[in-house]
């Protein structure tokens, strides 16, 4: 049937697609959630799992896709019913889709590349640049005032006041508020320590031989740049030497902190911002490809559902066109093509009613027409009979004597026209009441040959070939009205050819997109039918033979029909006459 090319297979698509949907938008949400320390994933699934899920979800819809373009493809491939309609469909989802996408794509795309190039920028970057230089300025303004403060103005305080750190701090504390630590050295081992606690010397540190800067120290959140000054002033005990240390304030370090960090992003934006469009339409095609998944995937379920009930009411009309009186089909509601078949149905009963009526009127003419030949018929001899029984009477009463001389004359065309009329009601009994046909399954080629041989037996003059039937082919029909039918055939060839010429009976399979069927053969060489009666050689009684019946035709017809095929000829002048039977394919077996 029509309708088997676009199956149910896909109705479940969309159902599927939809619940794949479902799960991404909770898996995502879920996931974005337990990333967001929001929630722990599904009940009793770590964020693992849902990850896991997320990746595997668009694989299966990848699938899905996978299998249902497939079949579109064979379809497409096969020229299956419907594949341009579902083509165009598809056409029209991708390009609605693609029409939806673009716009915003552009922009978003538009406003991501400027969003990378920002940063990027001669503004931004020369004002990273100006902070990170203002912050390397303010760090050596300190370093260099530390030095300054170590090598110059130790020295006096020692001098004066001798190994008192706390002194030396005090000093040095009230030029510059950040320097939190003074350590004092005497014969290379520490003497006396004042301020911050986590910038001393470890116990039995030595001195350096050198001024310079010391390793930073980072304590609490906070930096400490230290200075050793080797000469910070001499006491009865010597030489001394001092370590100064000096606190960075937390905030500025920080800061600082952020604007090397940010001048180091930039720096590799910088590097990433030329091939950032080829990232942007990956990522804008991975994030687009589900989407016209999805679109391609409703566009096939969108066309089967569509498809389905034009299919099913163009499977209708061809059961309608193959002879069926009704068409069903299981409409749903408001389905305009289920309407459609149910208007066909009722248009079809009407049609039904309507050639019941014609088929009962043709019936009542035919009989008249018949019963009107056949009282024609029987006039015939009726009148040669009466005449006969007339002239036998007059002699009777005007000459009984002389009645022998007439009397065997007319009794012999009495008994001659008795019979003609006997034969004539037999055959038209057998047409009236010819009985449905019991079929039964027969070899075709034994049945012809034995009608052949009855014939050949009968006119050895007529040449009859029966050799181009192929012995496989075998029919399911009634053996004795299928004789019947051959032998009428025969006859009427061998009346055209005199008796003297050939006959030639073939049978084929014939194959065609829309049937298949067994044509049977009868030709002859004889003088053919006129072209002004081939109209009318099946009609009961109508014959060109003197002494015909007229039924012989009439009767093949009759059986043909009785087996579901049908009769046909071609026939010309002195070009012979061909007679063919098409039986159809369910009576056959090869």
């Amino acid at each position: 049937m029509l309708g088997r090319g676009i199956s149910s297979r896909r109705a479940t698509d969309l159902t599927v697609v939809a619940m794949l949907y479902a799960i991404v938008l909770a898996g995502s949400f879920t996931y974005l959630l337990s990333e967001m320390g929001g929630g722990e994933g599904f009940p009793g699934i770590r964020s693992k799992a849902t990850a896991a899920i997320l990746a595997v979800t668009p694989t299966m819809l990848a699938a899905v896709l996978a299998v249902s373009g497939a079949r579109f493809a064979r379809d497409y491939k096969r020229r299956a019913w419907g594949y341009r309609l579902r083509a165009r469909v598809l056409a029209y989802f991708v390009a609605v889709a693609a029409m939806a996408a673009v716009p915003s794509s552009l922009m978003l795309g538009m406003i991501a590349i400027r969003a990378v190039e920002l940063p990027s920028s001669g503004l931004v970057r020369s004002a990273l640049s100006d902070g990170v230089d203002l912050a390397l300025g303010y760090y050596a303004d300190k370093e260099a005032a530390l030095r300054y403060a170590a090598e110059n103005d130790v020295a006096p305080v020692v001098s004066a006041r001798g190994l008192d750190a706390e002194r030396v701090l005090a000093r040095l504390s009230a030029r510059d508020s950040s320097i939190c630590a003074v350590e004092l050295f005497s014969a290379g081992r520490s003497a006396s320590f004042a301020g911050e606690r986590s910038v001393r010397s470890s116990p039995g540190a030595a001195a350096m031989d050198k001024n310079g800067f010391l390793p930073r120290l980072s304590s609490g959140g906070r930096s400490y740049a230290r200075y050793f000054a080797s000469d910070a002033g001499e006491t009865e005990a010597g030489r001394v030497s001092a370590v100064v240390s000096l606190c960075f304030d937390e905030e500025t370090e920080y800061a600082a902190a952020g604007l090397s960090a940010a001048l180091s992003t930039l720096e590799r934006s910088g590097r990433i911002a030329g091939s950032f469009p080829l990232y942007l339409i990956f990522f804008g095609a991975c994030l687009a490809s589900p989407f016209l998944a999805m679109a391609l995937l409703f566009a096939l379920g969108a066309s089967d559902r569509l498809l389905r009930p034009i299919a099913a009411l163009s499977d209708a009309i061809a059961r309608v066109g193959s002879g069926a009186r009704r068409a069903p089909f299981l409409a749903k509601p408001g389905d305009e093509a289920g309407e459609l078949v149910e208007s066909l149905n009722r248009v079809l009963e009407d049609l039904e009613r309507s050639r019941g009526d014609e088929l009962r009127s043709e019936k009542i003419g035919a009989w008249r027409d018949i019963a009107r030949k056949l009282a024609h018929e029987l006039r015939n001899p009726l009148t040669p009979i009466r005449l006969s029984a007339e002239r036998v009477l007059k002699r009777w009463n005007n000459d009984p004597s002389s009645i022998g001389d007439i009397l065997e004359r007319s009794m012999v065309a009495i008994v001659q026209e008795t019979a003609n009329m006997e034969s004539l009601l037999t055959e038209f009994r057998d047409f009236a009441r010819l009985p449905e046909p019991q079929k039964d399954w027969m070899e075709l080629k034994p049945t012809v040959e034995e009608v052949v041989h009855l014939y050949s037996a009968s006119w050895p003059a007529l040449e009859i070939d029966c050799r181009e039937i192929d012995p496989g082919i075998s029919l399911k029909a009634d053996r004795g009205y299928l004789k019947q039918a051959l032998g009428n055939l025969i006859a009427n060839a061998a009346d055209a050819t005199d008796r003297r010429g050939h006959v030639w009976i073939r049978a084929d399979l014939v194959k065609t997109a829309e049937s298949r069927y067994c044509r049977i053969q009868v030709r002859d060489d004889g003088h053919g039918i006129p072209s002004d009666v081939q109209d009318k050689v099946f009609s009961p009684y109508f014959t060109t033979k003197p002494g015909g019946t007229g039924l012989g035709l009439a009767i093949v017809e009759h059986i043909v029909a009785a087996h579901g095929g049908k009769i046909r000829f071609d026939s010309g002048p002195n070009a012979g006459t061909v007679f063919y039977i098409d039986l159809p394919a369910e009576s056959i077996i090869e």
